[in-house]
């Protein structure tokens, strides 16, 4: 039985990686949605436009804020933040019309390493026992990881990164320059910038069958000397690849 699963866990990461995407419209493809999701990232500044997540999120904590306090003078102080804040979105609006936000990234599309920990998602047997745990998430999103329901089908992307065989694939940086962004190497002048994002790897991607969904891996400075990394989801819309959701990487690789 034992060697019945591992040949069909074989044939499906071997059917997994039969994919048709070559290498450059891979590149096009995360250079399209990249931009997207740092426009949700409270690293950049673009996420406090008023259309984007940062700027909304600010908004409904202030919200939450005045609801929760009887104190009238306090009430004030929370709406001359909000007010203050609002000023802040108009003021970055206006910069974002002649300025770039650089971000600070290595010149490489790095292919994912899984490293196993407690349990080691390889073998078919532990990843059918964390199996339930992923759907948790992905169909019913019971902890709110996701800001809506992104569904099972990239539970199985995250499974071709874990069995990814692919190669490190170096680019040209400034290839990925989009709307707000431009792409450079690492330096020592970001850190006080708030029209930086210091940014460390993004990796190659993987995509499901029929072309329509896809998963790569970004990570950047989220604390001192820490980096975090995510599952960058994405899918194929009206002909336009789009941002869907992202899904913290420890979940799966414990690192």
């Amino acid at each position: 039985m034992k060697l019945i699963l591992s040949l069909l866990f074989l044939s499906f990461a071997q059917l997994s990686f039969s994919q048709s995407i070559d290498l450059a419209t891979e590149r096009s493809i995360i250079r399209e949605t990249l931009c997207q999701y740092l426009n949700t990232n409270p690293n950049s500044a673009a996420s406090y436009l008023k259309a984007n997540k940062g700027y909304q999120l600010m908004k409904d904590s202030y919200k939450m804020a005045l609801a929760f306090e009887p104190d009238s003078s306090k009430q004030k102080a929370i709406n001359k933040e909000m007010s203050d804040f609002d000023r802040y979105a108009d003021s970055v609006t206006l910069q974002l019309q002649n300025k770039k936000i650089t971000v600070q990234l290595a010149d490489t599309l790095y292919a994912y390493q899984y490293v196993a920990g407690s349990r080691n998602l390889k073998i078919e047997k532990d990843w059918q026992d964390n199996y339930t745990y992923l759907l948790d998430d992905f169909q019913k999103n019971k902890l709110h990881r996701f800001d809506t329901i992104v569904g099972e089908a990239y539970i199985d992307l995250i499974k071709q990164q874990i069995l990814y065989k692919g190669e490190n694939v170096p680019f040209e940086l400034s290839s990925f320059d989009r709307e707000h962004y431009q792409y450079q190497k690492k330096a020592a002048d970001c850190e006080k910038n708030e029209f930086c994002v210091q940014a460390d790897k993004v990796y190659r991607a993987v995509f499901s069958s029929d072309g329509t969904k896809g998963c790569y891996l970004f990570s950047f400075l989220c604390g001192e000397n820490k980096i975090c990394r995510s599952f960058i989801f994405i899918k194929k819309e009206n002909g336009r690849w789009i941002y869907v959701a992202e899904y913290p990487s420890w979940i799966i690789d414990e690192v």
